[in-house]
């Protein structure tokens, strides 16, 4: 985008998005609101701890004016796991209350959130361990410490490759090009499962109207090329085209209301 409009573009990454939002909270409520800065955020959901602070509604100090991608997660398992589908495992899971164990990055984090949809519409009882990062999580499953994990495509994909992982259903409502033979959650017999990361653009609350628009078409425009594309989905990241401001914080909004339930049905909070 910045070689497009010519322009120099300056990354500064903000660590903590899982510990109640601060970071992107503090980067929105000190950035110029007149587009030159954005805010690159990427989640599952809003955090956990931003909900039970703030309640559920939008983000207070940013706007959200495109979801630029979606990444795909997978549900794998140790391979000396007998199950061989999503659905003998949630199976298996539900005959034997309480023996089997998952990582994650933490909670509140996608890895987690991502089983605790599950578990919240299959009613099932699996053991968490938080872990201080994803690549410890998967070491843990791999060496046998833990059953399964749902961790991010990318990520996943070199160790089920190798015969590490076994990998059982991708989350998201179509197959990724990375694992094409594995099937959906959906198709693996969960109609109503369907989750990725998001991957969106934000601005400080009270930009300019004309401004987020002129953003909004040019990040969408960057989208569309050719060769962002073909880098995007090379590492497993599903590009999303034409999300618009208003459709964006629609998505929003929708997304707030679901997560809301599995918070609040599981009693999370963010690490």
């Amino acid at each position: 985008m910045a070689r497009r409009h010519g322009k120099h573009a300056a990354l500064q990454p903000q660590r903590g998005v899982f510990a109640f939002g601060a970071a992107w909270a503090r980067a929105a409520g000190m950035s110029f609101a007149d587009g030159s800065s954005v805010i690159f955020y990427f989640t599952i959901r809003l955090p956990a701890g931003y909900h039970r602070l703030h309640g559920f509604g939008d983000f207070p100090l940013a706007r959200t004016i495109t979801i630029v991608a979606a990444v795909p997660m997978v549900l794998s398992v140790n391979p000396s796991v007998k199950a061989n589908t999503a659905k003998e495992l949630v199976d298996e899971i539900k005959k034997n209350p309480g023996k089997y164990s998952y990582g994650s990055a933490g909670k509140g984090s996608a890895l987690h959130m991502a089983v605790e949809l599950l578990k919240y519409q299959e009613h099932l009882d699996v053991v968490h361990a938080s872990y201080r990062g994803a690549s410890q999580a998967i070491q843990s499953v791999m060496s046998g410490d833990l059953q399964f994990i749902t961790d991010a495509v990318s990520t996943s994909a070199p160790m089920i490759k190798a015969g590490r992982l076994k990998a059982l259903a991708v989350t998201t409502g179509t197959r990724s090009s990375v694992l094409p033979n594995v099937p959906t959650m959906k198709e693996a017999g969960f109609p109503n499962y369907e989750t990725s990361i998001w991957n969106m653009v934000m601005v400080p609350r009270g930009t300019p109207a004309p401004v987020i628009e002129k953003l909004s078409v040019a990040l969408q425009q960057a989208v569309k090329d050719p060769e962002v594309r073909e880098r995007m989905e090379k590492i497993g990241v599903e590009p999303v085209v034409d999300s618009s401001p208003d459709n964006a914080a629609r998505f929003v909004q929708a997304e707030t209301r679901r997560w809301a339930e599995v918070i609040k049905a599981g009693n999370i909070q963010a690490d």
